[in-house]
């Protein structure tokens, strides 16, 4: 046998190297509202607990899935506030069902969700995305099968997929305990 390839000289290098710490203070949390986006925010608040980790939840408003071609060239750029309200509102709700001891902010953006994603993330130097897989909640196709590729193509950090719903949802529209609670 190859003295290189001793198991115990292998476990006793291994062994010897020194212990490495995984670092993570800010989680960008993509949601659409769909079921398995919030489950999504749970794995996201659990992590946030563990590593102490503040958290940005974002709501990316495709205007191309919201507004009629007609009302884009006849809105001249102006984003209807109606959208951006209730993105707002909606994270607000998401923000109360975090603990005190984390930190979180809420942000919408409008554009490409894909792209608004991971350009949030290499703003804000996220050192984790956690967003659910596929989705098609009150706020459908901001975040679909299609923007998590796009997401584990682009991301400039690690990026966690997650999939199924909370338990307190009967199916990917019906979540059993609304409104929100904290």
């Amino acid at each position: 046998m190859n003295s290189d390839m001793d198991p115990q000289k292998i476990i006793e290098d291994i062994m010897s190297r020194p212990a490495q710490k995984i670092e993570c203070s800010r989680i960008l949390v993509p949601t659409d509202g769909s079921g398995q986006a919030f489950k999504a925010v749970q794995e996201a608040i659990s992590l946030a607990k563990a590593m102490e980790a503040d958290i940005t939840f974002l709501m990316a408003i495709d205007l191309n899935k919201n507004v009629s071609a007609f009302e884009q060239v006849s809105l001249g750029g102006y984003i209807p506030s109606e959208l951006t309200g209730a993105a707002y509102n909606f994270l607000m709700d998401m923000v109360r069902l975090v603990p005190r001891e984390i930190r979180v902010r809420a942000k919408v953006e409008v554009g490409n969700p894909g792209e608004v994603i991971t350009g949030v993330a290499e703003e804000e130097g996220a050192d984790l995305i956690v967003m659910g897989s596929r989705g098609f909640g009150t706020f459908h196709s901001l975040v679909v099968g299609s923007v998590s590729h796009y997401v584990l193509q682009c991301a400039p950090c690690p990026v966690l997929i997650v999939k199924g719903l909370p338990a307190d949802w009967e199916d990917e529209d019906t979540y059993r305990g609304w409104p929100l609670q904290a």
